[in-house]
């Protein structure tokens, strides 16, 4: 009987040692920040879905600046907000940082809403840009007001400056500030009597060498961002910058079309190539423009070929700008940056202009005058000319054409017949 009676304290004191350890890991949760900048589309909802079931917090904080959801579909992320482990703040913030769509459904879905001063947030229909069937998502215990600031942020935007019912209960400038303040709120979840209390512990006071007592934070702060695959794909999330990667990708590789072989730049072609697809296949696109950003670098490209500019470039330059600024479709949420696309286009002319040109005769190492001189002359094929390929000339390397039916192969004599630009015209010279 004695033994059993020590086997049985014995137990116990092991289950309240363990109860006492498992308190003090509650205790040193920290307070995780998750990155949700910039458009958002599926990535980046899956990112916070996978981090809110599978990280274990305190308190998440939802760090917002975006212009709302170009693709995707929201309602997991939503319903992954409203069932997390831990209460969950969103703030749109820094200054001036904005919360539309979408985004801004978040802040009437959390716990807590939450924005810095000077903030935009509003343009709550479409909740997804391009897409009638989603509805705004909307939570009526959230609002006192009924639904005011749902109707007033519907298809306009607000300047935060006070709290907004349903939308804004706190205005803090800093997300550090936000998070001290918070220290001793009360977050009940769930309704009845499945309703669970939350206290936040989040700041603690201290007592500076000079005697004076300032509040500091109680717990370790961690910041979260989205993989970094993700990361470098999201780059031509906006619209600017999927027009910056497609003009990119169209210039490098016409670069490579008139460069004698392979270089650098082939590989940054294919890398602008992808991450213009992405930012296309996730962004609300207007095709139109993008035709006719396409038609643009092909007029340059033509006038480049002549070796000269004309009516052609000044056609492009049109074409690029009126492309460039109407790249998507989905006014005013995510409308090009105007400064960035001007910025693009004066730098693609003068790529075209005079970088192109230089690069491509110093690479062929060959003079710009008295290039007509070089007819008549003979020469040896590179490669083979099926029909475009290189040939060298007088120790010079050079883009050439010749008629598919020479059947010009490495190796063989050439003559030089004419030019066109920058392509010399080649016949097939006969073994004596």
């Amino acid at each position: 009987m004695i033994r059993l009676l020590l086997i049985a304290g014995a137990l116990t004191a092991a289950l309240v040692v363990t109860a006492v350890r498992g308190s003090a890991q509650t205790d040193e949760l920290p307070v995780v920040v998750i990155d949700v900048r910039n458009p958002m589309d599926q990535r980046l909802m899956d990112f916070v879905v996978d981090t809110l079931a599978s990280t274990e917090a305190h308190l998440f904080v939802l760090h917002v600046d975006s212009p709302g959801i170009s693709s995707g579909v929201p309602g997991p992320m939503y319903e992954a907000v409203q069932s997390a482990s831990a209460p969950v703040v969103v703030w749109v913030g820094d200054r001036p940082a904005v919360g539309f769509g979408g985004a801004a459904s978040l802040l009437n879905v959390a716990d807590i809403g939450a924005a810095a001063p000077r903030t935009e947030i509003g343009y709550l229909a479409p909740t997804v840009v391009g897409a009638t069937d989603v509805a705004v998502p909307y939570r009526p215990s959230h609002d006192p007001d009924g639904e005011a600031s749902l109707d007033l942020l519907r298809d306009t935007t607000v300047v935060v400056e006070d709290p907004i019912p349903g939308y804004v209960d706190v205005v803090v400038p800093t997300i550090g500030q936000l998070i001290v303040g918070l220290d001793g709120t009360t977050v009940t979840r769930g309704e009845g009597d499945t309703a669970t209390s939350f206290v936040l512990s989040t700041a603690a006071v201290d007592t500076t060498p000079d005697g004076q007592e300032v509040t500091v934070p109680s717990r370790r702060t961690q910041f979260l961002k989205p993989p970094l695959w993700d990361r470098f794909l999201r780059l031509a999330s906006r619209p600017e910058a999927a027009f910056f990667f497609l003009v990119v990708a169209i210039a490098a590789a016409t670069f490579e079309l008139y460069a004698a072989g392979p270089g650098i730049t082939a590989g940054i072609a294919v890398i602008a190539f992808v991450l213009a697809g992405y930012g296309m296949a996730t962004l609300p696109m207007s095709w139109p423009s993008v035709a006719a950003t396409v038609a643009g670098l092909l007029l340059y490209t033509w006038d480049f070929q002549r070796n000269r500019l004309g009516w052609r470039s000044f056609a492009g330059t049109v074409l690029l700008i009126a492309g460039g600024l109407t790249f998507t479709d989905a006014r005013p949420q995510f409308a090009p940056s105007w400064w960035i696309v001007l910025v693009v286009v004066t730098g693609i002319l003068l790529f075209y202009a005079a970088a192109l040109t230089t690069i491509v005769r110093s690479r062929f190492s060959t003079p710009t005058i008295g290039r007509d001189q070089l007819v008549g002359r003979t020469g040896v094929a590179a490669d083979d000319l099926a029909p475009d390929g290189v040939v060298v000339v007088n120790g010079a390397r050079w883009r050439a054409r010749s008629h598919r039916e020479a059947g010009i192969e490495s190796g063989d004599g050439i003559s030089v017949a004419g030019i066109d630009g920058l392509v010399l015209l080649v016949d097939r010279v006969q073994d004596a």
